[in-house]
């Protein structure tokens, strides 16, 4: 959870909406029940639930988020894919709705044995078929990981992946994930409300552009009752920074130009300011499908969630994975 190229994408463009979207006003933040869910056990016989929303004949698309977080959060932005498409979201293990256990297991190469696992949990509960990944930061770098990525997904769409060139900006990247993650093990990791949460999270640069009712949702999808009334992380603190102190060494094993599938990567504003990891920033980069909207940081999704669904129907459309 971050706390303490090409042109930019959001003028509009001629011809109706990708997604037939409303043309202003977010999308509502009371989060349905899931049309039919799953159980996945993952490795240490970790239950994961798998949930299904939207088109169950559409496109399959599967969905997760960043660390610290949970893909709850991210509905304001897939809200809008499921007219068209068959949506699965889960949340990583230690994360969200997912018991936590203990840090032995909870590594990088753990959580992309977990992405193949739910793969496969997926493809037995609800048939096989082609899926796009849509990914967020730490789980768009499992993915990118997976040795079974070009046979397990048609596409991939990664929002600001912990990913970065080598030289200079390398060593500057990896030096930010280390202070992040100190920064991040002592942190507060319990509350005496949800909303003293809010307001604590109200007044973090890095959410200085979510609006208050995302703030609220935040708060519902990460936080856990205490039985004095308080409130903790689902995430604790420690769990979040292993894997931030990880994520420079699985980074350098990632050549994006090289993946054996279609990927778009959207980054955070280069021109911004960073409050948390230096962005992805893949501008100029020929050999790599790179966009980013202005005004957007790490958490672009919850920022400006019309305009990451359209970047993400823009590529599904030309990699002819969008509904006729």
């Amino acid at each position: 959870m971050p706390v303490a190229g090409p042109g930019p994408l959001d003028t509009p463009a001629a011809g109706p909406a990708p997604l037939d979207m409303p043309a202003a006003g977010p999308a509502p933040l009371e989060i349905p029940p899931p049309e039919a869910s799953v159980e996945a056990r993952l490795e240490g016989d970790v239950p994961v639930s798998v949930r299904r929303y939207g088109n169950p004949d559409g496109p399959r698309l599967l969905l997760s988020h960043g660390n610290g977080l949970a893909s709850d959060l991210y509905y304001p932005f897939w809200s809008l894919l499921l007219d068209r498409f068959d949506v699965l979201v889960f949340d990583l293990r230690n994360h969200g709705a997912n018991p936590v256990g203990g840090l032995a297991r909870h590594t990088i190469p753990t959580l992309c044995r977990d992405l193949e696992a739910v793969g496969r949990t997926v493809d037995r509960a609800f048939g096989v078929r082609p899926r796009v990944g849509v990914f967020h930061s730490v789980s768009g770098l499992t993915a990118a990981l997976s040795p079974a990525l070009a046979a397990s997904y048609a596409g991939l769409v990664l929002f600001d992946p912990p990913l970065t060139r080598p030289g200079a900006t390398r060593r500057a990247f990896e030096a930010a994930c280390r202070q992040a993650a100190a920064r991040t093990r002592i942190r507060v990791g319990r509350f005496r409300s949800a909303a003293e949460f809010v307001a604590l999270m109200g007044a973090q640069p890095a959410m200085a552009r979510i609006d208050p009712e995302v703030l609220r949702l935040l708060a519902r999808t990460t936080l856990r009752a205490l039985p004095d009334g308080g409130r903790a992380l689902r995430c604790p603190p420690e769990h979040e920074a292993q894997i931030l102190k990880m994520i420079p060494r699985f980074s350098r094993m990632v050549d994006v130009a090289s993946l054996p599938l279609p990927v778009r990567i959207v980054g955070a504003d280069p021109s911004l300011r960073h409050t948390f990891l230096p962005p992805c920033d893949f501008r100029g980069a020929r050999s790599v499908d790179f966009e980013y909207i202005p005004g957007t940081t790490h958490l672009a999704q919850l920022e400006r969630p019309e305009a990451c669904a359209r970047l993400t129907a823009d590529f599904l459309r030309r990699i002819g994975f969008s509904p006729s």
